[in-house]
């Protein structure tokens, strides 16, 4: 599916179930039950009913290993979605000047009523862009730029220099603190230490030191200097 064209009459419950298995599978995970009703914040047995639905009009799979996948037209759904949410994102932030942390969460009232010609013509003003404010990209455009070589934080060293290139978007709380201390994609970053035994990573980012938990700094990406940026 691509930008602009007629989308097919999904519910907006259908499309938050979609968008979630989407974006679990964005991150590496194998999407199960259990981690799919805790990312749509509902019981176990009320996802058991919509997966039969969803199996049921061709939009998702269960293995034999009870894993959940996307379908072709499941993932085309999924991606329309996820585009007009980040787009939302970039809306907000770039034109109504809605504050950076707020963003994501303000983009789900707009996500499912983008009509694809205002989708298309609110692309057409961000300039088409490739990432949304916390750095995901943003599905659709054809010819995507070829992910940029980046790890996980948590991974990095004592001494490492590098760039923030994607931060978790879902924690509000969490982001009115990266923006605080302008943990931002884009933001270059030195760090200073990593210590397992204390379970923290310490940072310097512009002379000020920003200490990390290290399952915060697992889900925020980096590259190193001169690894080329979407």
């Amino acid at each position: 599916m691509y930008l602009g064209e007629r989308r097919p009459e999904i519910s907006t419950v259908v499309e938050n179930y979609l968008q979630a298995v989407y974006k679990l599978q964005e991150r590496g995970e194998r999407v199960f039950l259990s981690r799919l009703a805790d990312a749509v914040h509902v019981s176990a047995a009320t996802v058991v009913g919509m997966l039969k639905r969803l199996a049921a009009q061709g939009l998702v799979q269960v293995t034999e290993s009870k894993e959940i996948t996307l379908t072709r037209r499941g993932t085309e759904i999924a991606e329309s979605v996820v585009r007009r949410h980040r787009l939302a994102e970039r809306m907000l932030v770039e034109l109504l000047g809605i504050a950076w942390h707020r963003a994501h969460e303000e983009a789900h009232r707009f996500e499912h009523a983008i009509s694809p010609h205002v989708e298309e013509k609110l692309a057409q003003v961000l300039g088409y862009p490739a990432t949304c404010p916390f750095g995901n990209p943003i599905p659709g455009y054809g010819g995507q730029v070829s992910p940029p070589d980046t790890r996980p934080l948590s991974e990095a060293t004592g001494g490492e220099e590098g760039t923030i290139e994607r931060v978790p978007e879902e924690d509000q709380q969490l982001l009115e603190f990266f923006e605080a201390n302008n943990l931002k994609p884009g933001v270059a970053v030195h760090v200073k230490e990593v210590a397992p035994y204390k379970g923290t990573v310490t940072l310097s980012i512009g002379g000020q030191d920003v200490v990390l938990g290290t399952q915060v700094a697992a889900a925020i990406l980096v590259r190193a200097p001169g690894a080329k940026s979407n």
